[in-house]
């Protein structure tokens, strides 16, 4: 009888959408659509508030009842993409780093072509949203590195945000997984070579998902290099000479 109290409890105190609550979060919704879509074919540049406004069947003037700004959209999309992205591998890679000292050859190659193949699934979902995200990720990258000599140059330089800097955070996040598990393995580590190790197997899965989609090899030897590779990558983390150099 308590427990059923409890959960009348429960249900009288959860707050009840209202029709208007509810057509807005449908709008929204279909706002971050819009933009995911517009994005995929057309990159960055093809983003604009009319456009994104204009596929969700909605007055540009209405947009900023959902969004404070186009920036404001781009940065809650990415997030989503991202979580999307990174959550169903996240604990998978994290224990094959875990097991990696104690698995055998194929062991390692069977764990490590299921988290592959993950990553491969999630890019081949919308392989064009994942070109249009690498090319900026490149742009991005091009940006920041333009030397502060003058003006021009300095206002082009901005921090990314938002879809342009998608990748950059991914890659952030990558590195907390591998030290996730390379912690959770007990084994040293330094935070240079998290993240060298980081950039080298990312390069060489974006350069393959590519490869793969153009067809000049399959998806199959693209992930057995890639486990060859990853199994050499891992390795330098177990030797001898990584001991106590732990560093922040």
């Amino acid at each position: 009888m308590n427990a059923l109290n409890t959960l009348s409890d429960t249900v009288s105190k959860t707050p009840v959408q209202t029709t208007r609550e509810l057509a807005k979060a449908k709008t929204r919704r279909a706002l971050l659509k819009s933009a995911l879509q517009l994005y995929s074919l057309e990159g960055s540049c093809g983003l604009s508030m009319n456009k994104v406004a204009k596929g969700a069947s909605i007055a540009q003037p209405s947009f900023y009842n959902h969004f404070d700004s186009l920036e404001a959209l781009q940065v809650e999309l990415s997030e989503q993409l991202k979580h999307n992205y990174l959550s169903p591998m996240r604990l998978a890679w994290i224990s094959m780093l875990k097991d990696y000292p104690t698995l055998t050859d194929e062991e390692f190659h069977q764990r490590c072509q299921h988290c592959l193949t993950m990553i491969f699934d999630a890019a081949f979902q919308n392989i064009d949203l994942f070109q249009r995200l690498i090319e900026d990720s490149l742009r991005c990258h091009l940006k920041e590195n333009l030397p502060l000599s003058n003006e021009s140059n300095r206002s082009h330089r901005s921090v990314a945000q938002g879809l342009e800097g998608l990748i950059g955070e991914i890659k952030e996040e990558w590195v907390e997984i591998f030290i996730q598990g390379l912690s959770s393995a007990d084994r040293s580590f330094k935070w240079s070579e998290v993240h060298l190790c980081v950039d080298i197997a990312t390069a060489q899965v974006h350069e393959l998902i590519l490869g793969c989609h153009q067809a000049r090899y399959s998806r199959q030897q693209a992930i057995s290099m890639l486990c060859r590779n990853f199994d050499a990558l891992f390795g330098n983390f177990s030797q001898e000479d990584y001991k106590n150099l732990v560093t922040y």
